[in-house]
């Protein structure tokens, strides 16, 4: 457990350490400031209103920017380092294959979980402070937010998976985001599995807010997405194992 954590440290150091992280963190807040903005401006203006911005950002933050920077962050931190001959440094330390491939993995988890944390204090200051939006409204979004990190674990370990198929990358990048948009289009263009289907639910906070929570829908896609990540985990570690460097 301690080498895995100083393993998670050390992976989100050298993450940061890279320059468009921080940049996309920047970036995610001007999002979030200029929905906000946005919604203001445009407030009672042809029926538009974004009153409540946190939850006006959560479906595109979820839906497209997260995925997207998920991407990146596997292809930075398995395939990037299998370019540059830096991962040949890594797996001749001490420390099993397996810890080092979780430790990447709750990097990439870690970095999410403080974008979206990022994104829900931003979005929430701006809704309470030019909005006036309710406390009620604040804890909405709060256990939106928090619930959001849940459908964002599978395409994590998808993302990671496909960066062991790949040589750099580019290839990585290009394949998740396309592999994402084809099964996201075939869980639109063929509603009968769409149920099955994990991006499907990156919208699932909807259920958690509410007169009432769906418990037995909840469970299923719960038991759903855990599923799916326990999978693709297993799919990527076993490559993870059995690449040569």
């Amino acid at each position: 457990m301690n080498m895995i954590y100083a393993g998670v440290r050390n992976e989100f150091v050298k993450l940061l350490y890279l320059k468009k992280y921080k940049a996309l963190l920047v970036l995610l807040s001007l999002f979030c400031i200029g929905t906000g903005l946005a919604g203001h401006l445009a407030k009672g203006f042809i029926g538009l209103s974004l009153s409540n911005t946190p939850l006006a950002v959560l479906p595109v933050i979820t839906g497209f920017l997260l995925p997207l920077i998920i991407s990146l962050a596997a292809a930075d931190l398995f395939t990037a380092e299998q370019e540059n001959g830096s991962v040949k440094a890594i797996i001749t330390r001490p420390v099993s294959r397996i810890n080092i491939y979780t430790s990447k993995i709750l990097t990439i988890v870690l970095y999410v979980m403080l974008a979206l944390l990022l994104c829900l204090i931003i979005s929430s200051a701006w809704s309470v402070l030019v909005n006036g939006t309710s406390l009620m409204s604040v804890i909405e979004a709060v256990i939106s937010y928090t619930v959001s990190i849940i459908p964002m674990l599978p395409y994590v370990l998808f993302a990671v998976m496909i960066s062991q198929l790949c040589r750099n990358s580019s290839s990585t990048v290009m394949l998740s985001v396309f592999g994402y948009i084809a099964i996201t289009g075939v869980g639109i263009l063929m509603s009968g599995i769409s149920p099955i289907v994990f991006t499907s639910y990156t919208g699932w906070y909807k259920l958690f807010i509410g007169a009432a929570m769906p418990i037995t829908h909840i469970l299923s896609a719960t038991s759903l997405l855990a599923a799916y990540t326990l999978i693709f985990y297993a799919a990527g570690a076993w490559a993870f194992e059995k690449k040569e460097y």
